[in-house]
């Protein structure tokens, strides 16, 4: 994973730019566009003891009328047909006088007010500066003399500092040295690792190649294997075909008229009379035949039924006494082995007893 590169900023260095000014102002320049304060038709210059007294009016009509020269021809085309139209012109002689139309009304004079004023400037402002201070040197002062080598010997200095470079040196020719069979050692490994790479490269594309060669021989055989299939069948749908063909064109014939003869259009008279006249009497009597031998049947079927029910009857009955017998001589068998097993316990104890009784009387003269 490569590492975040860091943001480096790579313009090259170039002035600011700047307007261009000239050494005098343009009268002409449109003063909408300026900047300065000092080129806004607003503010006013020169001495202002003799500026010409303005009513709202015509401060309002000099104000459209600047503004009608700072915009553009078109834009001043869209404004004039929403503005107001002004007072129109007097007619000979007469003159209009302005009036104050606003809510509040304002002396208007030729002249400002002037008032004087004077002041006193204080004797402390005219005193100068007062001098930094600087303390009085105390004390006495001495010289020495030094002869060379009091302070400094450079055979004696240096010798310290050449061991240092010396033995600088020498570690960072042996670091050298060491880099360069590292690196040597470095190259060896990955020239070794290039050679098994490249060997281990070239068996698996031969194991690829010998793969895809497997695949695309597989397929080739499955295809070959469909293609054979599809061959047959259609060879077998074919034959089918024809067989059926053949065989249906050479019963037609005899289909239809055996067709016709069953639908009644080839037909014998005696054959058909004997079909609509005696053919249903004697159905009719083989059916009554047939209905009497079915009753008859069935009557048997029940009676055999009854008996079957009774015989399974008998069987459970008979099976039922013959478990109770068994039953029965198990019982006395059991007890007949109970009583012959005591008996056998009986006799045995009886033995055991008389034994013990003669073992005991042949010990009695012997301890005498």
């Amino acid at each position: 994973m490569q590492a975040q590169e860091t943001f480096s900023y790579s313009a090259q260095p170039h002035a600011a730019p700047m307007k261009q000014k000239t050494k005098y102002r343009d009268d002409q320049e449109d003063a909408a566009g300026a900047n300065n304060i000092m080129y806004d038709s607003r503010v006013v210059r020169g001495n202002t003891y003799s500026a010409k007294v303005l009513s709202g009016s015509t401060k309002k009509e000099l104000e459209s009328s600047g503004t009608n020269k700072r915009f553009p021809r078109k834009q001043r085309g869209r404004t004039l047909g929403t503005r107001r139209s002004s007072t129109p012109p007097p007619v000979d002689g007469r003159a209009h006088m302005d009036m104050q139309t606003e809510d509040f009304l304002e002396e208007l004079t030729d002249r400002p007010i002037e008032q004087d004023a004077e002041t006193q400037t204080l004797p402390l402002l005219d005193r100068p500066a007062s001098p930094l201070f600087v303390r009085a040197k105390i004390g006495f002062d001495v010289e020495t003399q030094i002869e060379s080598g009091d302070l400094f010997d450079f055979n004696t200095e240096v010798e310290p500092i050449l061991e240092v470079l010396v033995g600088k040196t020498l570690h960072v020719a042996m670091l050298e040295i060491m880099q360069e069979e590292e690196l040597e050692a470095i190259r060896l490994q990955q020239e070794e690792f290039e050679t098994i790479r490249n060997v281990e490269m070239a068996e698996v594309q031969r194991l690829e190649a010998e793969i895809k060669r497997k695949s695309q021989e597989k397929d080739r055989r499955l295809a070959q294997e469909r293609k054979r299939l599809e061959d047959r069948r259609r060879l077998e749908e074919t034959i089918a075909a024809r067989q059926f063909t053949s065989q249906f064109l050479g019963e037609l014939h005899v289909n239809v008229f055996d067709t016709l003869e069953e639908q009644g259009h080839f037909y014998d008279p005696v054959q058909r009379e004997i079909e609509e006249l005696f053919l249903p009497m004697l159905t009719q009597g083989v059916v009554r035949g047939a209905d009497q031998y079915e009753a008859a049947a069935q009557i048997a079927m029940e009676l055999l039924e009854q008996a079957r029910i009774k015989a399974r009857a008998f069987e459970a009955e008979a099976i039922r006494l013959r478990n109770e017998e068994k039953a029965r001589f198990a019982a006395e068998e059991a007890a007949r082995k109970q009583r012959e097993e005591e008996e056998r316990l009986a006799r045995e104890a009886a033995e055991r007893a008389a034994a013990e009784a003669g073992e005991g009387g042949d010990m009695e003269p012997a301890t005498d």
